[in-house]
């Protein structure tokens, strides 16, 4: 006879209604079908959602299977994600709370990237544990008339190690922008972010290779930035401007591709390490509606940001709009109407030298009818 207890009955219950609609015919086949189809151009490892991260190892095989088919190594389509970003340093995140009230208003119904706070926001599954996700900045490198520089994509990872799957992103090179790259050999990975009273500890492993010698190949400035990516990548994560430390295979590092690290490194000025423009929503292969807003943060000569819409390779829509402040660091919004169609979307400074040298940052979008 069946003896069970009503505790045994009540997880029989909600196994067999979490399971209720699941058919077994090929899911290993169907798993691998939608894993391989990842975008293979966004950066050279691939992405391990939440790496390290203990909470999500104890969701569901439900849960699991969902989080693998909709994390960040598959986006989303319409790239949500980049909304309520984190800002890159304490005076942008107070700039943007005074641009907000300046700039253009969002569109309707827009979903876009603020300059100001990150939220957090959860993911449900229909059976498992709720998911706490929040939006962070994570830096990568990209090629300006300045010489290569910082620009920050807005990533969703894991609440509970926020700080070490931003740092990997940025490691690995995972960005959701083709454009932008890491200089990290591959080999190097994370294996702990940590914070205390003295500051900030990232550790690294070298996968067999020193990490301490400058790669052939890097120029002693590339190398400084790849340092200063994981720097202000991992401070962003924390809301922290104490110096960060690096450890290399369990020991402290006093040299990182070449570049002196002993004693902490701080976050070197935004003038000489970022980009001087960045485009934070609409995202890389985002789907929007008209009229679509655009909203980032540019250091622009006189604040004057301009902005080109264009379709296979023609120029179909142009304006410019004004940051809230010149010459640092400041936000930008504006309102774009276009009919349905691929466009690709291109914002950068004024060329105030006469010769063209302006930085941009592009966006490959989809206006929906």
């Amino acid at each position: 006879m069946d003896q069970t207890t009503p505790h045994e009955e009540w997880v029989r219950g909600l196994l067999e209604d979490a399971v209720s609609d699941v058919a077994p015919e090929h899911a290993l086949d169907s798993i691998r079908a939608r894993t391989s189809s990842a975008p293979a151009r966004h950066g050279r490892r691939g992405w391990l959602w939440g790496a390290g991260t203990a909470v999500v190892a104890t969701a569901a095989t439900v849960a699991a299977v969902v989080t693998l088919t909709n994390g960040p190594g598959t986006p989303q389509a319409d790239h949500g994600f980049a909304s309520g970003a984190a800002s890159s340093t304490a005076r942008h995140s107070d700039s943007a709370q005074s641009g907000a009230a300046s700039g253009s208003a969002p569109a309707s119904g827009q979903s876009t990237a603020t300059a100001g706070g990150s939220q957090p926001s959860q993911r449900t599954t229909k059976a498992g544990p709720v998911v706490s996700t929040v939006t962070v900045p994570v830096y990568f490198v990209g090629e300006t008339p300045h010489g290569p520089k910082l620009y920050r994509d807005d990533q969703q990872v894991p609440s509970a190690d926020a700080a070490m799957t931003a740092v990997h992103a940025a490691l690995a090179g995972y960005s959701t922008d083709p454009d932008y790259t890491s200089p990290w050999p591959s080999t190097a990975q994370v294996d702990k972010v940590s914070a205390d009273g003295s500051g900030i500890t990232i550790a690294l492993q070298s996968g067999g290779n020193s990490l301490a010698d400058r790669p052939s190949g890097m120029s002693s400035d590339e190398a400084t930035l790849a340092v200063q990516q994981l720097v202000y990548t991992a401070q962003d994560a924390l809301s922290s401007k104490a110096p960060v430390s690096f450890t290399v295979d369990g020991q402290p590092a006093s040299k990182l591709l070449g570049v002196d690290v002993s004693g902490g490194v701080d976050r070197a000025p935004d003038t000489s390490t970022e980009a001087l423009v960045w485009v934070l929503s609409p995202a890389e292969g985002a789907k929007v509606h008209s009229p679509f807003n655009v909203s980032g943060l540019a250091n622009a000569f006189e604040a004057n940001v301009v902005w080109e819409l264009k379709q296979n390779g023609q120029v179909v829509k142009q304006g410019h709009t004004m940051a809230h402040e010149a010459f640092l660091m400041s936000p930008y919004s504006f309102n774009v109407d276009a009919p349905p169609g691929d466009y690709t979307l291109v914002v950068h400074d004024s060329d105030a030298s006469g010769q063209g040298n302006v930085t941009q940052d592009t966006k490959d979008i989809t206006v929906l009818p």
